[in-house]
């Protein structure tokens, strides 16, 4: 991560957000004069407070309140961390970064007239654009409500709210491909969240986490109840405990294409490496090829932000079927089997049977009536996979 960072970050959030005793929280920011909504969408920038100039394309400024609910680049945590002759000083965490990680330092904010605004230098970040255009550019130059911002914290229950808007369905089922620096629980009932727990040729493994709280940083699937994310909330928790230890899942943060130089804008697609959530051929829900289409000027594809993925070996199929963990138990078991008979010998036809476990354990020869008394459970007879009831 290249420490030059956000400090727009470092600007413009607590510029908005860190008010009069204001709560730690997840937090929305946009411009008073423009309405534009601020995005975190890299994390590589620079700022020059002697000189009040910025590269500010970790930042990036929208139109429209609705497309704020399902995209985690416009979610920010502002965490109070303590006071001093200077005032009280934040952290701004988003996007699996921080201010203090970044720059080093916390930021002080300018509070004047119900908003906030940053002052540094004889300067005030503001929205540079004037025009009517849906998106903005982060600036210095212009004055009055362009340098005013608002902030509102994230709440289900206000119209301040996170949903998951489903990229994927498939059998009745809604499903999309997560990953974001918040914790979360699911706000209506029949919401689930799944992740990866083996990974192999014949089929991804899916199991379920049945924790009240997602925690921050772990790839998940998830499944909605709804094609409309205003039904598929989330409550957003700030917790960065471990997920499970066996995800196989990936995640990925950003995919700006406004930033072809930056080493972390995005991440390329690698057809023999990575799989992603999809529908296969046959209709079954499974780990396919990305059909995102190559950017125009790099002919490239590249991940979608915020989402999860997989990363196979070179040697997998372009399609594998999402299986549950009693099939991959049974392809585990038949694999046992295959290569137990295959390195037992043929037995003379005899009253007995030669019988072994299914971890390759020799029982020895067996008459009827001494394999009918075994202990349920799978066997090799005469080198064949038996089921003992």
């Amino acid at each position: 991560m290249i420490r030059k960072l956000l400090p727009l970050l470092t600007v413009l959030f607590p510029l908005s957000i860190v008010a009069q005793g204001i709560a730690d929280g997840y937090y929305r920011v946009h411009n008073l004069k423009t309405e534009r909504y601020v995005y975190v969408t890299d994390n590589t920038g620079s700022i020059n407070y002697q000189a009040v100039t910025a590269n500010m394309g970790a930042i990036e400024l929208w139109k429209d309140h609705s497309r704020t609910y399902s995209d985690p680049a416009s979610i920010i945590y502002l965490k109070n961390m303590g006071q001093n002759s200077g005032g009280v000083y934040y952290d701004l965490q988003s996007q699996g970064t921080g201010v203090k990680q970044i720059i080093d330092y916390y930021v002080y904010i300018h509070y004047s007239g119900g908003y906030y605004q940053l002052y540094a230098e004889g300067k005030y970040l503001c929205d540079n654009e004037t025009t009517n255009s849906d998106d903005g550019a982060l600036g210095t130059d212009r004055s009055g409500n362009y340098r005013k911002w608002v902030a509102n914290m994230v709440d289900s229950k206000t119209d301040e709210w996170f949903g998951i808007t489903p990229t994927i369905i498939n059998d009745g089922r809604y499903l999309h491909p997560f990953f974001a620096d918040f914790g979360f629980s699911c706000v209506p009932d029949g919401m689930k969240v799944w992740y990866i727990s083996a990974v192999d040729k014949e089929g991804i493994v899916i199991k379920e986490i049945k924790d009240n709280v997602i925690p921050a940083r772990v790839p998940v699937i998830m499944e909605c109840v709804s094609s409309d994310p205003s039904e598929n909330k989330l409550d957003l928790i700030y917790s960065y405990s471990k997920g499970p230890a066996d995800n196989c899942l990936k995640g990925v943060y950003f995919n700006n294409d406004h930033r072809p130089k930056s080493p972390d804008s995005r991440t390329e697609y690698n057809k023999k490496t990575m799989r992603v959530l999809g529908v296969m051929a046959d209709g079954r829900l499974g780990y396919v090829l990305s059909k995102v289409t190559p950017d125009k000027k790099t002919k490239k594809q590249y991940l979608a932000a915020n989402q999860s993925y997989l990363v196979v070996g070179n040697d997998f199929p372009e399609e594998i079927p999402i299986i549950t963990e009693s099939e991959y138990q049974a392809i585990i078991d038949q694999r046992i089997a295959d290569s137990i008979a295959a390195v037992v010998p043929a037995i003379p036809q005899s009253d007995g049977s030669v019988v072994f476990t299914i971890s390759g354990r020799s029982l020895g020869e067996l008459t009827p009536q001494e394999i009918e008394k075994l202990p349920a459970g799978i066997y090799i007879i005469n080198r064949k996979k038996v089921v003992v009831r």
